[in-house]
């Protein structure tokens, strides 16, 4: 028995292999609008889907979609390949959420024994109600090693 590879489950069945001719023409799609959009629209727009000749296109922000439907009419032309005709471009704003980086938060240094010392020094002559007396004695406990 051998190994069938991915593809080959999915040509298999009659609905899985409209399903994966369905997938291999939507990224056919995309590399061809890729190629169509300027370089400044192109990782702001993907196709979404195509359906009886209709191409929709999703954008990141109000302002490709725009851009990308002054282009339409030329899309189109440039889109359409011998298996499918486009005859209708939509657009449809469909911002992504991304993820915002994490800044790695970095724990500031802890103070060394010569600041540690002035500043129990500086907490020993502080009057004994003082505020700023307690919170500096609170600090050292905190930072004691």
């Amino acid at each position: 028995m051998t190994a069938r590879s991915l593809q080959e489950h999915l040509d298999s069945g009659d609905s899985l292999a409209r399903l994966a001719a369905h997938a291999q023409r939507l990224l056919q799609f995309q590399r061809l609008l890729e190629a169509a959009l300027p370089e400044a629209l192109r990782p702001h727009a993907r196709v979404a889907n195509f359906r009886l000749g209709k191409l929709l296109i999703h954008t990141a922000n109000g302002a490709v979609a725009t851009k990308v439907r002054q282009l339409g009419p030329s899309l189109a032309s440039e889109l359409s390949n011998k298996d499918a005709k486009v005859t209708q471009i939509e657009v449809r704003v469909q911002a992504r959420n991304p993820v915002p980086p994490r800044k790695m938060h970095k724990r500031p240094d802890l103070p060394g024994n010569k600041q540690k010392q002035g500043l129990t020094n500086l907490a020993r002559e502080l009057p004994g109600e003082s505020p700023l007396k307690r919170a500096l004695e609170r600090l050292l406990l905190a930072v004691k090693e």
